[in-house]
């Protein structure tokens, strides 16, 4: 069974070399660009484009006051499943990001901490 049915459809089966995606809107359409993990020499391509047209903008008066006019979406559903996949997908392989102290951050930071304590104190 495959957890991403979108991603499928689109064409999309190894689901695990997906690195990141980016979205932008051109004037007409939304194009969804997805990089993969590739190796430096592969014969595939590092990337891949999809475009999704919006939806018409000039319809006709008497259809603006019909309820499908109301329900018509600013983008393609499949666009919207697709980037609700992608973003499960891709936090998934981030990692957690993992609180360090401040002293192994930089083994100055007490020094300073302490020349700066007494010029506060004078201010408040």
């Amino acid at each position: 069974m495959n957890d991403y049915p979108t991603l499928k459809e689109l064409g999309i089966h190894a689901t695990a070399t997906i690195k990141r995606f980016s979205l932008r809107r051109e004037s007409d359409r939304d194009v969804l660009k997805i990089h993969f993990y590739r190796p430096a020499k592969a014969l595939r391509s590092p990337s891949q484009k999809f475009t999704f047209a919006h939806p018409r903008k000039a319809i006709p008066g008497q259809s603006r006051l019909s309820q499908s006019f109301a329900e018509l979406a600013p983008s393609s559903p499949v666009l919207r499943s697709a980037l609700v996949e992608l973003e499960q997908l891709t936090a998934q392989q981030r990692p957690a990001p993992q609180a360090e102290p401040l002293a192994i951050v930089n083994p100055a930071a007490p020094n300073r901490l302490a020349e700066a304590r007494p010029a506060a104190e004078c201010l408040g």
